[in-house]
């Protein structure tokens, strides 16, 4: 085989493995979309994130503590994936909810997928 075709194979192989660590965006709506006020931290990978639709609002609008566990995905988007370390206050995130939600306000909720979104919401 010619190098070429042996570096289009590669790039090949490259781009595939890339593709596949990245993790996926659930389909559907978020259970959640809001800015990020609270970060708590347990530990490297785990931790909270408390998420507000509307800080402003003392009450009536949607707010949750969100568990981040060593399962949780996090991405950055448009970029690809991150980490927990990621997550500051201020930032616009997207959560889907992985499990039980206990319902009380703020509801609380393990995260499956958290997306950092960079548009801060707006599309």
């Amino acid at each position: 085989m010619t190098r070429a075709l042996l570096a289009l194979i590669a790039g090949l192989i490259l781009a595939a493995a890339c593709r596949e660590s990245a993790p996926k965006v659930p389909v559907g709506p978020a259970s959640i979309a809001g800015r990020v006020t609270a970060v708590q931290r347990s530990g490297e990978r785990i931790g909270s994130v408390r998420v507000e639709a509307r800080p402003a609002d003392a009450a009536g609008s949607p707010k949750a503590v969100v568990r981040i566990t060593q399962g949780t995905a996090v991405v950055k988007a448009p970029t690809g994936s991150a980490d927990f370390n990621a997550l500051r206050v201020g930032q616009w995130v997207r959560v889907w909810f992985l499990g039980p939600v206990r319902e009380s306000y703020p509801l609380q909720a393990d995260a499956g997928t958290i997306v950092i979104d960079s548009t801060g919401g707006r599309r």
